[in-house]
């Protein structure tokens, strides 16, 4: 990824356009399943959840306009923590 975004420096273009252009073409020469850029910041944030993360500093992140926001899209796929048990 980083050789391809640096090609598009280099070019003087980086438009999202060609960043996922990029990202496809990194996916087809890895063998994978293509996937598109959003899945970053989708993965950044449910990890974040996922580790306890305050979601309004995730929402700041993300540049959301609310905490809400966060909280509907990703902290409703957060692994639930595991609740002490007596036994």
């Amino acid at each position: 990824m980083l050789d391809a975004a640096n090609r598009l420096l280099k070019r003087g273009v980086f438009t999202r356009q060609r960043y996922g252009q990029a990202i496809n073409r990194a996916c087809d020469v890895a063998g994978i399943a293509r996937f598109s850029p959003g899945r970053f910041r989708h993965t950044v944030a449910t990890v974040a959840i996922n580790a306890g993360a305050d979601p309004a500093a995730v929402a700041a992140f993300l540049n959301h306009k609310s905490p809400r926001t966060t909280r509907r899209f990703y902290a409703t796929h957060a692994a639930p923590k595991r609740v002490p048990t007596l036994l």
